[in-house]
């Protein structure tokens, strides 16, 4: 009997799979780190972080640094009163011994120098607080440099505004009824010549009836300065007798024109149509006395979103070069613009001379009144 060969066993080698790749697992608290990160990064105001214990500057963001004109490692590991924002060492100082003391700081108009040497205003507001244990001072800086120049304009603006008002009454209460005394005691004395000397009466009459000429043009002056009407009636009644008042006084043709065919009756508050005023006021004035124009076109158009006021001229036209020439009034005009929000345009017309636009929000919400 034959013995019976076994076969050789067969070792089988099982392939070691590789474990599935895995999702890293993100903490909350990294996720916060990383949120909080990106802010730092993108926030629109210069953010420092502060050891609370030495002061040193530990992290800057990137508006900051090109806020400043310094680069990042250069403010690294330096002290608040090292970089410029403070330039009284000792008061600086105290500054920082207040904000540890009570955990929070603030300056509303604090003066900032670049490095260029631009000072800029900011707005400076720090706190202390804990970070994964560790005390830290958090500084946030803002430039307030273009609302404050808006606050100043504002100043200027109402400042003048005031006197205006003040100089217009004066001419309508005093001036013009001295003026008024003067023509009747003129009338007076014509109708006394009358029977005894008519060449002499006749002459009195006639310096009677200028007087009373002068009367309405210093009225008119008063209206100018002291526009009552843009309050009362409205801004396009206002409008309208300004052009013809300005027709009259200058011999040219200034025309109004508006959208009173929509059949919307359209009211201003007063700051509104102050501005608008003086708006029409300084660009007829620039296209009569820089200008020389003969013919000028005011058209205001509103909608129930946004209005648009045009002043058009047929004179020589408006050079780049004269936007910043004393007297042109640009920079009042520009500084009404910017206080009613609008958009605020001067250029040479196509057709020649001069046209001036102002695009400015209109809310019936805001400005409308109904009675």
């Amino acid at each position: 009997m034959k013995r019976s060969r076994l076969k050789k066993p067969v070792s089988i080698k099982l392939k070691r799979l590789s474990k599935p790749a895995q999702v890293p697992d993100v903490s909350p608290i990294r996720s916060s780190e990383i949120r909080y990160r990106r802010l730092f990064e993108s926030a629109q105001d210069g953010i420092l972080i502060l050891d609370a214990g030495t002061g040193r500057i530990t992290d800057v963001n990137p508006f900051l640094v090109k806020l400043l004109g310094i680069t990042q490692k250069k403010l690294l590991g330096k002290r608040l009163w090292e970089i410029g924002l403070f330039h009284d060492v000792e008061k600086s100082k105290g500054a920082f011994r207040e904000l540890q003391r009570n955990g929070y700081i603030r300056y509303e108009d604090l003066p900032l120098e670049t490095k260029d040497g631009r000072y800029i205003d900011v707005e400076f507001v720090s706190n202390v607080y804990l970070a994964n244990g560790i005390k830290v001072i958090q500084c946030n800086i803002r430039d307030i440099t273009e609302r404050k120049h808006l606050e100043v304009e504002k100043a200027i603006l109402e400042t003048i505004e005031e006197e205006q008002r003040r100089i217009g009454q004066d001419l309508h209460d005093g001036l013009c009824q001295q003026l008024a005394g003067i023509a009747l005691i003129a009338k007076a004395l014509a109708v006394k010549l009358s029977a005894k000397a008519p060449d002499e009466s006749a002459e009195a009459f006639e310096i009677a009836e200028l007087i009373s000429q002068a009367i309405e043009q210093t009225r008119d002056l008063a209206r100018g300065l002291s526009p009552v009407e843009v309050e009362v009636p409205g801004l396009a009644a206002a409008l309208e007798k300004f052009s013809v008042t300005t027709a009259r006084l200058y011999k040219i043709s200034c025309v109004f024109v508006h959208n009173e065919s929509i059949k919307l009756k359209h009211e201003y508050s007063p700051i509104l149509a102050t501005h608008l005023y003086r708006i029409v006021q300084e660009a007829v004035n620039n296209a009569i006395q820089h200008g020389k124009a003969r013919r000028v076109i005011i058209t205001l158009a509103v909608t129930k979103k946004i209005g648009l006021l045009t002043i058009q001229d047929n004179g020589i036209g408006f050079q780049a070069k004269d936007e910043d020439a004393p007297g042109l009034g640009l920079r009042s005009m520009r500084y009404r613009g910017r206080m009613i929000g609008a958009r605020f345009m001067v250029g040479r017309d196509t057709g020649g001379g001069t046209i001036v636009s102002c695009s400015f929000p209109y809310s019936d919400e805001r400005e409308f009144s109904k009675k």
